[in-house]
């Protein structure tokens, strides 16, 4: 097999391409990315999404190397210094990949996204399964790209009924070298917390999240997956588990403690992300292990607990 992958460098391209290397049935990773990683099977094609010619030049590269399937993994979870730029890439760079994609006639087509975009609501049910709408967040740019973005991918399956196109809904995921807002949340010594709200959350560790993604390239399924760890715990056990002390606030101080680690330099959960902290949201994992064969090894403490760890 032949498999391109954009955002190799990125969070989930780090933990995908050990997999690909590793994997005998893989004989080229065709790199996609403005930077080029390590790997014995790696092509590597400097690419910026960006761009104005990214199209072209990802559909000569896509056609040139008859690549098998293309992992679409160039999304931000870091730091965020530049919202416009950041929409750029996630939502602009997804336009060009799709068009790409369609034009090469791609075989198979993965891409994650988060459980996040389904929103957190107070009249959430108990388990949100694929089906359910993404609601996404108020004023939160980092979730509302990723919900447009699902919305162009299902705009592409309706057009290219021969691409086998996958969308992987992670749970936050957490482990050594994860940077992302709920990382950085629960990697304080204490976490501040909404007064009288203890939501429900899930998590999942790095190593599932990597099987996960590799799992997606055999599947003889389609569509939208969601991908947690094992169990749930209320937000007060996670941050324990992480070795965090929560510190339930009412919400003006709740929100003032967050601005106050802004302004300070301490990046931290985001004050548009204030829902998280309200209502509980969590997903149903049970399609993806009837459909993709993805049973978590992990449960959400362990993925915690590696956070403790590192």
């Amino acid at each position: 097999m032949r498999v391109a992958v954009t955002g190799a460098s990125g969070e989930f391209g780090k933990l995908l391409l050990p997999l690909l290397e590793r994997d005998p049935n893989v004989e080229r990773i065709v790199v996609l990315d403005v930077a080029k990683p390590a790997g014995d099977k790696v092509e590597f094609h400097r690419v910026d999404l960006t761009r104005h010619d990214a199209e072209g030049e990802l559909t000569d590269a896509l056609t040139e190397h008859a690549v098998d399937a293309l992992y679409h993994l160039a999304f931000l979870f870091g730091p965020i210094r530049s919202g416009s730029m950041a929409h750029e890439l996630e939502v602009v760079g997804t336009m060009n990949v799709l068009t790409a994609a369609g034009r090469a006639r791609l075989p198979r087509l993965v891409v994650p996204s988060l459980t996040a975009a389904y929103g957190a609501r107070g009249n959430n049910p108990a388990l949100l399964r694929e089906e359910a709408p993404l609601q996404g967040c108020p004023h939160s740019r980092f979730i509302n790209d990723k919900v447009e973005v699902e919305g162009q991918v299902m705009a592409f399956r309706e057009r290219h009924p021969d691409t086998r196109t996958l969308v992987l809904r992670f749970a936050p995921l957490l482990g050594s070298d994860v940077d992302n807002p709920v990382a950085r949340l629960l990697s304080r010594a204490v976490v501040p917390t909404l007064l009288g709200y203890d939501p429900l959350w899930q998590a999942l560790h790095a190593e599932d999240a990597a099987r996960a993604l590799h799992l997606a390239l055999r599947a003889n399924a389609s569509g939208a997956f969601n991908i947690v760890g094992r169990g749930v715990l209320p937000l007060s056990g996670l941050i324990r588990q992480a070795g965090a002390r929560p510190l339930p606030l009412p919400g003006p101080m709740f929100r003032a403690a967050l601005h106050a680690l802004d302004m300070a330099g301490a990046a931290t959960l985001p004050v548009a992300l204030l829902d998280y902290m309200h209502y509980s949201w969590v997903a149903d994992g049970e399609r993806a292990e009837s459909a993709l064969g993805f049973v978590p090894v992990h449960h959400v403490r362990d993925a915690a607990a590696a956070l403790r760890r590192s």
